[in-house]
């Protein structure tokens, strides 16, 4: 396997959600995530389960989780936070961790309740491809979603210019779509399209923030697609 993309990266990764924007960007995504993802059953496998930080939550919820994850280096921060959230909750289900690119492990998959990705897709090449393999995985019932930053929006230009600025930036490979785009995936069934992060990346407080995001005025930063399996 080459060398991760997210390895080099991996140390500061969480510095990121200490920072004001970067906890209400978190506050309000999670909102929207958590309130969308439902699985029929507790098996799910997460896919760029990058430093666990929703693979804490779904352990928190109850499911089973096979997480997967190309970066070794985020994976090693993500199993530190589920080994200190079995130690202090008795019913947690231990996480099953697959480092593996999961685009070379499609045929390799079982079926699961729930397939869940957060900012992964952005840097899987051919992602409709995947996600119809990936669909395919589904259980009667089951709940493919995936979460990513909106291209045509004030965060796909903030990344941008992170790029531009930095060529070795992790963005200067990541893909981003829009609603439109995300929504003509032929997956399988039409999707359902969330939206969020209506307040830009300049913003000054948090106030301000959640005062924009309860406007919803603009593109969103951050779209959310789900398609359930009949």
């Amino acid at each position: 396997m080459n060398e991760a993309l997210f390895d080099h990266v991996a140390a500061r990764y969480d510095s990121w959600y200490d920072t004001e924007l970067g906890s209400v960007s978190d506050q309000v995504e999670r909102h929207l995530v958590q309130s969308m993802f439902k699985a029929p059953g507790s098996k799910v496998l997460e896919i760029g389960c990058g430093t666990g930080q929703y693979t804490s939550w779904l352990v928190q919820e109850g499911y089973e989780v096979t997480a997967v994850d190309i970066s070794g280096e985020m994976m090693a921060l993500a199993q530190k936070k589920i080994a200190a959230l079995e130690e202090n909750t008795s019913k947690a289900k231990p996480v099953h961790w697959w480092h593996a690119d999961i685009t070379e492990i499609l045929d390799q998959l079982e079926t699961y309740d729930g397939i869940f990705s957060m900012t992964a897709f952005e840097f899987v090449p051919e992602p409709e491809k995947a996600l119809q393999k990936l669909f395919s995985r589904l259980k009667p019932g089951g709940c493919l979603m995936i979460g990513l930053i909106a291209g045509m929006s004030a965060w796909s230009e903030y990344y941008a210019e992170a790029a531009r600025n930095k060529p070795t930036s992790v963005f200067a490979l990541a893909a981003l779509y829009t609603k439109e785009e995300i929504s003509s995936w032929q997956i399988g069934v039409p999707a359902e399209i969330g939206e969020c992060l209506f307040f830009p990346p300049n913003v000054q407080t948090t106030a301000e923030a959640l005062s924009l995001e309860v406007k919803r005025e603009g593109n969103p930063g951050f779209v959310v697609a789900k398609w359930v399996k009949g």
